[in-house]
């Protein structure tokens, strides 16, 4: 017994502290970044903050429309510099990377359509946390159009970060920008070698009669999909789970790799139910839509337009917004909290 206890100790410069697992790290780490952001906001960040209970923050979406919050073009240097630290400390370099890629395609997009940068603003997306980052459960949201980044802070082992959109447009650079690649790109060529790599009896059981023309589990409609279809993680071979599990980690890899980690564990529990279905060409000139969905993981992925409109989501079935653990961690809590998922 003595020897499990000093298993859980830490003794530094002489004092017997509680070891700290690199979940609490990681989580304090966030917690840290999202004060130092509160602080740095200062006055300015009244209006960006909520009570962890408040409806605004199941209240997401993914069009260009006014939000709640403090918007980053109305940010001084160092609120933006927060703002990218909280980010870092939230998601992984790929993840940050991809959502400041799709800030700034606005740019692209007001350039093409000829619209005004006030409103294809690459700096009209929003900051908003709920709750106090001292005490759990709290969160906080990154916002604007094509892009929707929800965090749920329910326990210090337990991070959300779903409800995640993701959209591009164009989805296809065009020629002569600083860019060439898409910034979806991996979402869509890991698909089509998954698509492709089907026998006929395959993709025979994925093949959906038609295209939803965008992504089903909108805000609101978290429920809207209950009934898994498509081919099934049992009814694959070993290198197209592979593929179909480094698809999926495309999506997760967003996150940081501690909630990416524990995330990933949970996909692989529900592997072999897990149900690949397509709709459309397997071209990213052209239209198609593809769904993933398993016990624990739901993603969306839809390219309209003439294959040149993104919009891809992932949400988890049973854990939305850190509902589940929100549950537990109020059953096992003895203080009482207003926000019952």
């Amino acid at each position: 017994m003595m020897h499990r206890t000093l298993s859980l100790l830490l003794i530094v410069g002489g004092l017997i502290l509680p070891a700290v697992s690199s979940a609490e790290t990681a989580d304090r780490a966030m917690a840290t970044a999202a004060l130092k952001w509160l602080e740095v906001a200062g006055p300015a960040g009244k209006d960006a903050r909520f009570a962890f209970g408040d409806g605004e923050r199941r209240d997401w979406h993914f069009t260009p429309r006014s939000r709640e919050g403090l918007m980053i073009g109305d940010m001084t240097q160092a609120q933006k510099d927060a703002t990218t630290a909280l980010m870092r400390a939230t998601l992984s370099a790929p993840g940050v990377l991809k959502a400041q890629d799709i800030m700034r395609l606005e740019a692209v997009l007001a350039e093409i359509e000829g619209s005004s940068l006030r409103y294809r603003n690459p700096e009209g997306y929003y900051v908003s946390v709920f709750g106090d980052p001292n005490r759990h459960p709290w969160g906080w949201r990154l916002e604007g159009h094509h892009l929707s980044i929800n965090v749920t802070a329910a326990t210090p082992d337990n991070t959300f970060v779903t409800p995640l959109f993701t959209g591009t447009n164009p989805a296809i650079p065009p020629p002569g920008g600083p860019s060439t690649k898409p910034i979806q790109q991996d979402e869509m060529t890991l698909a089509f070698r998954l698509i492709n790599s089907l026998t006929a009896d395959q993709a025979a059981a994925a093949k959906l009669s038609r295209s939803p023309r965008n992504v089903i589990t909108e805000p609101g409609d978290g429920d809207a999909i209950n009934r898994r279809t498509g081919v099934t993680g049992n009814d694959l071979t070993g290198d197209q789970k592979a593929l179909l599990r480094q698809l999926i980690s495309v999506y997760v890899g967003m996150a940081s790799d501690r909630i990416g980690r524990a995330y990933m564990q949970l996909v692989d529990e529900g592997m072999a139910e897990t149900a690949f279905a397509w709709a459309g060409e397997a071209s990213e000139r052209a239209a198609f839509y593809y769904r993933i969905h398993g016990p624990r993981i739901l993603i969306e992925f839809d390219n309209t337009r003439g294959g040149n409109h993104i919009h891809a989501v992932w949400r988890d079935p049973l854990n939305d917004f850190g509902r589940d653990a929100l549950r537990q961690h109020y059953a096992d809590s003895p203080h009482s909290h207003k926000d019952w998922p």
